[in-house]
């Protein structure tokens, strides 16, 4: 007599998420509520203002932001970074090394390219008296920008660090997930910027 062979059900594989990249994503989660809570304030601002920015202090310019020419080259230079960074990415995760090297310094020496540029908006502006206590849109504008500024320099910590450990060889196509992770950070910081250049700069020049 033949018996039936059951069978369990089995459950479909999942690949499984690196403690690192799940880390990064927790990160990440924390940083997009710290940067919502900074843009729900700004638009708090602009909704309790009739004029939007508002009049600054006789001693300081009528109007001090502008999208052209740095802010402008500034999201290209940081966008190009995003696309090396990301492509770096890949070369590593294809155990090509020599690509990942070129791509991760071009990614690094962008990415310092953005802060000059950030600093020298920020000298011109306060060489014209423009400060945090100007009004209340030169404190959001200062607080938006200076944090995303840090967060961009903390970016290029973590790149210097992933190229000079792939300098050791401790990533390969089979071990890159501090390379993911990193690459992932990167992305976030380039779409944060995405916001603020938006809102900040075109949005500004659109409402004065």
């Amino acid at each position: 007599m033949a018996v039936a062979t059951m069978h369990p059900p089995q459950s479909p594989q999942y690949p499984a998420i690196k403690p690192g990249m799940m880390g990064m994503y927790i990160f990440l989660a924390s940083e997009v509520m710290f940067f919502g809570s900074l843009f729900a304030m700004y638009f708090y601002l602009f909704g309790s203002h009739i004029v939007w920015p508002p009049p600054p202090p006789s001693s300081t310019p009528e109007f001090y932001v502008s999208w052209w020419p740095i802010p402008f080259v500034n999201t290209i230079i940081l966008l190009s970074s995003g696309v090396t960074c990301h492509f770096a990415s890949e070369a590593i995760a294809h155990d090509n090394r020599r690509q990942f090297f070129m791509l991760q310094i071009a990614t690094i020496l962008l990415g310092f390219g953005f802060e000059a540029g950030q600093l020298y908006e920020f000298i011109n502006a306060f060489a014209r008296g423009l400060t945090l206590q100007a009004n209340t849109f030169a404190s959001a504008f200062f607080t938006m920008t200076g944090f995303h500024g840090l967060h961009v320099l903390g970016g290029l910590i973590l790149l210097i660090l992933i190229l000079f450990r792939a300098a050791r060889g401790q990533f390969s196509s089979q071990h890159h997930v501090g390379v993911a992770a990193v690459t992932l950070y990167w992305h976030f910081v380039d779409v944060v910027w995405i916001f603020l250049f938006g809102i900040l700069y075109l949005g500004v020049t659109l409402f004065r």
